[in-house]
């Protein structure tokens, strides 16, 4: 049975805590209204009374905002959990709110039932999670986790020498975890946590000690203590058993962090290195392990965006100068994985926002924009990857070529010039990876674009122009087959031949015979 978690609402507005109030039913979702607020200072006198499990407040508030009221719970409280309520032009608030420790935020235009229950879920999803975390937990390894907990928030906090060795016995540490957003149930995530241990806990290399520390932000995360010497063998075997798990579960991302061998500076390389490292998934999400040493190459210096000279564009109706630049920027910028998501989705909602406004300047009939903007703007908030985000601006780029009367204005002029290159260099070992950095486009988004714009993947497409090629050869010259392989990419005759005769439906000896005897 579902046990009951007690809510704090805390909003200056008493309209929207009395919607707040009447949007579920609350009782038969699990969930208990024990409290509410108009500001931080009145929530944080309430808390020992009512003991929340979850606030929902708001940001900006007289008196004491949201801001404040989660850094001191967050200090004070640190097991209840709160979820952020935000308009699009409180980001900045928002983004210092996740640096404290919040748990989700929701845009205030988008306030539904049904989103705002799975933000609780997956909210006690967690909450069920820590209190898993804590079963069998001897008292030595308790205080070792206290500890640890208040290093990873940024309070000093001392061991003594001989349990922390007792513990600990090697002198280098590393953290490694993964990302569970895509494993919605809480008992699918704990099948999915005893897996790794498992796997951990049967390493060839014995003398590893791991510690699983309480789950954070949808990721489990454990402290790696191991013998220098066989760090380069450790990591080897952690990237074997990220394969394994890789096939339990898709779309999970595992971190390891920098090596470190000061436990006092645990902390910081939290903070500064594995949570920095969790982030990037977002811009790579085709890498299920992502390893501080291992890290891609970055893409060329690019400078800033100009929103202004994007609203100069417009007014002169120069609208595929302004789309197309704005999009080729996106996608230049997305494959920079540094890249501040908050800003990065900012950006995106910046975009729209801006366009539509000027647009509605400009006297076009801008009601249908304006109608789905908040839509927009909560499909870029709850985008998990770069590219879903970028496919939003696109969709949006779309309805405004619709209101200002002309279509196909993008998307996007890159394309042409890609099927070109594919059709220059069919016979290079070009890839889909090599491509995307060609035209500075992130690789996960240029697959699923390429297969929008032209109903057939990227391998799919360069296989059929190198098979044409091939047909070519096969019919007008007296080649070998191996060379003819050669020469229009394969360096595996057979592996040619398996490709030629799924798609011709002959090996292509047969074809060339084929054509032989045609009168």
């Amino acid at each position: 049975m579902k046990p009951i978690f007690k809510i704090m609402i805390v909003d200056d507005e008493m309209l929207v805590r009395q919607g707040i109030k009447h949007l579920l039913d609350w009782e038969n979702e699990g969930y208990r209204i024990v409290g509410e607020a108009a500001n931080g200072l009145e929530a944080l006198n309430m808390m020992d009374e009512v003991s929340p499990h979850i606030i929902i407040t708001d940001i900006v508030m007289p008196i004491m905002g949201g801001e404040k009221l989660v850094k001191i719970v967050k200090e004070k409280y640190p097991h209840i959990e709160v979820i952020v309520l935000s308009s699009f032009s409180e980001y900045d608030y928002v983004r210092s709110t996740f640096q404290s420790g919040v748990a989700d935020y929701i845009l205030k235009p988008k306030l539904e039932a049904e989103y705002l229950l799975s933000i609780l879920n997956k909210t006690t999803a967690k909450l069920v999670g820590m209190e898993m975390s804590d079963q069998g937990t001897d008292p030595g390894e308790k205080q070792i986790l206290l500890v640890i907990e208040k290093l990873m928030t940024g309070y000093e906090s001392g061991l003594e020498p001989a349990l922390l060795h007792a513990k600990f016995p090697h002198p280098l540490f590393a953290f490694f975890g993964v990302d569970m957003r895509h494993i919605k149930d809480s008992g699918d995530r704990l099948t999915f946590t005893q897996k790794i241990e498992k796997g951990l806990s049967t390493l060839p290399l014995g003398d590893t000690v791991f510690i699983r520390l309480k789950f954070v932000n949808d990721s489990v995360i454990y402290l790696l203590n191991a013998n220098p010497e066989q760090w380069d063998e450790l990591v080897i075997e952690l990237r074997y058993l990220v394969s394994e798990m890789d096939h339990w579960a898709r779309e999970t991302h595992f971190v390891i962090s920098q090596s470190f061998t000061d436990f006092n500076k645990l902390g910081e390389i939290y903070r500064d290195n594995y949570l920095k490292l969790t982030r990037y998934s977002f811009y790579l999400p085709d890498r299920s392990l992502i390893e501080n040493d291992h890290l891609p190459s970055l893409p060329r210096a690019y400078q800033e965006y100009d929103m202004g000279e994007l609203m100069e564009q417009l007014k002169r109706k120069q609208y595929q100068k302004a789309f197309t630049g704005f999009l080729e920027y996106v996608h230049l910028r997305s494959m920079d994985y540094r890249t501040d998501i908050f800003e990065f989705k900012s950006l995106l909602g910046n975009f729209i926002f801006n366009v539509t406004t000027t647009l509605g300047k400009m006297k076009y009939e801008t009601g249908g924009l304006e109608a789905s903007k908040y839509d927009f703007f909560r499909k870029i908030d709850e985008a998990m990857y770069a590219g879903d985000a970028i496919a939003v601006a696109e969709a949006f780029i779309r309805e405004a070529e619709r209101a200002i009367g002309e279509t196909n204005l993008t998307i996007n002029p890159n394309m042409t010039r890609l099927l070109e290159y594919i059709q220059t260099h069919y016979a290079d070992p070009i890839t889909l990876t090599g491509v995307a950095r060609q035209f500075h486009f992130n690789a996960s988004y240029l697959s699923s674009h390429f297969t929008a714009q032209n109903g057939e993947g990227f391998n799919e497409y360069l296989n059929k122009v190198r098979l044409e090629k091939a047909m070519e050869l096969l019919v007008t010259t007296e080649k070998t087959i191996s060379d003819i392989s050669a020469s229009v990419g394969y360096s595996d005759q057979s592996y040619f031949t398996k490709v030629f005769k799924k798609q011709a439906g002959i090996s292509p000896s047969q074809y060339r015979r084929r054509d032989v005897e045609r009168p």
